[in-house]
């Protein structure tokens, strides 16, 4: 005879069932995320050289559907931006996400899609944060490039 859940186990089961989102961001961000949600209409991080126009002319939301996904473009915007502080914020992905229409390069051979929403996405919506820089970095850690996204990833699914 079989045990029907609680609603406690349900809605654990709903949470680790939905599909999650994964947006990088800089830490300077975070506790306004975290307050207000992801917002649009914020100043874009990311400009086309020689034009100096937004990729996406559109606003919208941005994140990735694989976590590994989203660990590499946060060491792109390292990289790119000369500072350790970025995070991950995991999201609950709901129908107004899309598949990203950016000519970006970097975007087109991920793990899992670039997503885009129209919409912004309440704090509600949040399930964590996780700071880069609490992974560690590959060389520090002994570990190639690939042997370090495959934990960082396994450590952001616990």
């Amino acid at each position: 005879m079989s045990r029907k859940p609680t609603f406690t186990q349900l809605c654990e089961k709903k949470e680790q069932d939905s599909p999650s989102l994964y947006h990088a961001t800089f830490n300077k961000n975070v506790p306004s995320i975290l307050k207000k949600g992801l917002e649009q209409f914020q100043t874009s991080n990311w400009i086309k050289a020689g034009t100096g126009k937004r990729y996406n002319e559109d606003a919208g939301i941005f994140a990735f559907e694989h976590p590994e996904d989203a660990l590499r473009w946060a060491l792109k915007m390292e990289w790119e931006y000369k500072t350790p502080d970025i995070s991950i914020v995991r999201i609950n992905a709901s129908e107004h996400w899309e598949q990203d229409p950016s000519d970006d390069f970097n975007l087109q051979f991920g793990k899992g899609r670039s997503m885009r929403s129209l919409r912004n996405a309440p704090a509600s919506d949040i399930i964590d944060v996780f700071p880069i820089a609490d992974f560690g970095k590959p060389p520090t850690r002994e570990m190639s490039l690939d042997e370090w996204l495959a934990d960082s990833v396994q450590r952001m699914s616990q």
